[in-house]
């Protein structure tokens, strides 16, 4: 066991020392700075070594996680599945992987439901609906489960792993229609589900934002359609959307599904609409870049998400938490996390930590960072 608590501390060193915000030999740099803060780094996705006896690190082999996506088929979603796998078995607890048919909350219902009949000791879930899990998500809990949310938040849960700061997305998706329109047009929103809480949290947010700043008083906000995070209704509502607003210049689509689907439509229509928002950089390869549909775009790394939320279970289960405000707990890789208030307003209706701010990629470093996620 100390092989793999050496390994993840050179980790954090090599995470460190390249700056990932932005910087280094071994990283893709970073081409703005203050905003542009950067959690992934490629040697923090390494899978942690194997040890015969992983509960040396007070990890406990009967102690059973699981993580429920959004659904099946969602790249982002299986890599962030991917992190919580890695962290669980690094800290010595078994992991469950669960992916639920379609974005629906009875879908997730179902699995949840099937996870307390299993006898599972946390779930971690990123929700479809902000409320629709609470009676389930409350029944796992009257079972003794700990149930933490990630990626986008719903009443029930006990902690919400927050990838990044509602107001930090908001902002870097309001600055990009401000730079692609060069400060006066109009957009619309691409979101994913109607009821999704992050995108939901995020258009709040942007909202407020606009409305607060003169600056961005010549942006006009069109009009906001949503594609299910299904790639084929993105497809069909990008091509409505450039039909329906012939004077659209700037499509936003906080999903990394919806993205990849408009720039793929203004491509092949060869539109002079621009593409911003979310996006995995190895679906957005040959898509990011100057002269191409996004000239640049923001996300973080959905491997460390899917980490953090492994280790926010195991502070429950540990007893280092109770999910009170105020709380700190520390990972396996050194890394301290604080715990803050909800945010209602915006849609994060539980505590919360935050994992780090918007990294921006653009054809300087989509290649690089492709070959990580």
């Amino acid at each position: 066991m100390k092989r793999k608590i050496i390994a993840l501390l050179l980790v954090l060193v090599i995470a460190l020392t390249a700056a990932a915000c932005g910087g280094g030999d071994t990283t893709p740099a970073a081409t703005e700075e203050p905003t542009t803060e950067a959690t992934p780094t490629p040697d923090a996705t390494a899978t942690p070594e194997e040890d015969d006896d992983p509960a040396d690190d007070g990890g406990d082999d009967d102690l059973t996680f699981a993580i429920i996506t959004k659904s099946a088929g969602i790249p982002f979603m299986e890599r962030m599945a991917y992190g919580f796998e890695n962290a669980a078995a690094a800290m010595g607890f078994n992991a469950i992987v669960q992916h639920p048919v379609d974005t629906t909350a009875e879908a997730q219902i179902t699995v949840i439901n099937n996870l307390v009949a299993q006898g599972v000791d946390g779930i971690a879930v990123a929700s479809n609906d902000p409320y629709a899990l609470e009676s389930a998500l409350q029944a796992a809990r009257d079972q003794g489960i700990v149930v933490v949310t990630l990626d986008s938040d719903t009443a029930g849960s006990q902690l919400f792993v927050n990838q990044a700061g509602v107001f930090e997305v908001a902002q870097v998706l309001v600055d990009s229609v401000y730079d692609m329109t060069g400060g006066a047009g109009q957009f619309a929103v691409l979101s994913a589900t109607s009821v999704a809480t992050n995108q939901n949290a995020w258009i709040a947010a942007m909202e407020e934002i606009i409305a607060q700043n003169d600056q961005y008083a010549e942006l006009e906000w069109l009009t906001t359609v949503f594609g299910d995070d299904e790639a084929q209704r993105s497809f069909d509502e990008t091509q409505s959307l450039l039909v329906n607003h012939p004077g659209l210049d700037v499509i936003v689509a906080p999903t990394t599904v919806g993205i990849m689907a408009a720039a793929q439509v203004v491509l092949q229509q060869d539109s002079d609409v621009l593409v911003a928002g979310l996006g995995l950089p190895s679906d957005m390869l040959g898509l990011v870049g100057d002269d191409l549909p996004t000239p640049y775009m923001y996300l973080w790394n959905p491997i460390e998400l899917g980490e953090v939320a492994a280790y926010a279970l195991a502070a429950f289960a540990n007893g280092d938490t109770d999910g009170s405000v105020g709380d700190t707990f520390t990972s396996i890789t050194g890394t301290t996390f604080t715990i803050i208030a909800a945010a209602p307003e915006v849609g994060i209706v539980n505590a919360q930590i935050i994992v780090g701010l918007p990294f921006r990629f653009d054809g300087d470093n989509i290649e690089e960072w492709a070959q990580v996620y």
